[in-house]
């Protein structure tokens, strides 16, 4: 796995491991891939994939053992999806090779690749989040991270999608997504939190709990159906997977002018599709900004002659970098008042 004509090769250099991560790179089909080295136990041929699914699921028999196959490749060419859904037969791996690994729970898993991994060295000042909008656009949900790499002065930079690297990058960075210089130290799993952070006013942000996104839509005006006689935040409904949606411009409800009402409106401004206290709602906002790592040991109370006052019975803390911590029991409380 090693000695590779892998052009990533002659980026590993003398970086010390704390400053670091040491990572198996792999191509699939126009994207760089990299899972930290402990997490690959083997690079083998890959032998004959026995079936396959749309969504890239497969099997395949290493010796007396069949093993998970996640074929990437096919999730992230839209032609290979069409002419492989409804093929079971086995799939043509000649040439490939099968990266070994384990899932979470311990099982052995395999990931087809294009050409013979490298083993690098990626520094952490390379390493930042992936934008939430071509996350969205590539289909690349399940990737929070990227390493920039410059290769030479006159060439472009590469760019390396981190697989698997959530609980290092907590560990090596502390904030993942928010910072990209070393914390002093680690915080605890629940003081760390993941969360969706979004345009709120003309500067700050807010932050909902990641966990409570259900989904993230555009949702065209005309498509809203009106709500009489109901606050001017609550916009209408929209049929979302079969159930009447509540849509909520939360930043009006926040305080700030409606969004509908400003020179600057969005043709199809993005829902958030979230559950608060078991109940389903979506919040209409101007912008989602990204998916990131908060410690909120770091949270300060809001101040008190804060404009918009009301935005303040609405919020936990903030953050440093004008990052709001949303209150959901209390905004979930404020919507349960109002009749559906």
């Amino acid at each position: 796995m090693l000695n590779t004509p892998f052009p990533f090769k002659r980026l590993s250099g003398t970086v010390s491991e704390t400053d670091s991560l040491r990572v198996v790179v792999f191509a699939i089909a126009d994207y760089l891939f990299a899972l930290p080295v402990g997490a690959v136990l083997k690079v083998i041929a890959c032998p004959p994939i026995s079936s396959t699914v749309e969504s890239g699921i497969g099997m395949v028999d290493l010796g007396a053992q069949t093993i998970t196959i996640v074929d990437l490749r096919q999730k992230l060419i839209p032609q290979l999806q069409t002419q492989q859904t409804h093929q079971v037969s086995a799939v043509d791996t000649s040439g490939r090779f099968l990266l070994l690994t384990q899932t979470r729970t311990g099982e052995l898993c395999g990931i087809p690749v294009d050409k013979p991994p490298a083993l690098i060295d990626i520094p952490l000042e390379a390493v930042r989040p992936v934008p939430w909008s071509y996350r969205q656009v590539a289909e690349l949900n399940f990737v929070s991270h990227m390493a920039v790499l410059s290769v030479a002065p006159n060439e472009e930079p590469l760019k390396v999608l981190l697989l698997g690297m959530n609980q290092i990058l907590a560990d090596k960075l502390g904030l993942p997504g928010a910072t990209s210089t070393l914390a002093s130290g680690l915080t605890s799993c629940e003081q760390r939190q993941r969360f969706l952070r979004f345009s709120l006013g003309n500067q700050g942000s807010g932050l909902l709990p990641f966990h409570s996104v259900l989904d993230i839509i555009h949702v065209a005006s005309q498509d809203i159906s009106p709500a009489p006689a109901l606050p001017s935040w609550i916009l209408g409904f929209y049929n979302w997977q079969r159930q009447m949606l509540r849509l909520v411009d939360l930043e009006h409800l926040l305080g700030y002018a409606p969004l509908f009402k400003r020179q600057s409106r969005p043709e199809k401004p993005i829902v958030l599709v979230v559950e608060l206290q078991n109940q389903v709602v979506g919040f209409l906002v101007a912008q989602v900004l990204d998916v990131e790592w908060q410690d909120l040991q770091q949270a300060q109370s809001a101040p008190t002659d804060f404009s918009p006052n009301k935005l303040l019975n609405f919020v936990r803390g903030i953050l440093p970098g004008d990052r709001w911590i949303l209150d959901t029991k209390a905004i979930a409380q404020t919507l349960q008042w109002q009749t559906h």
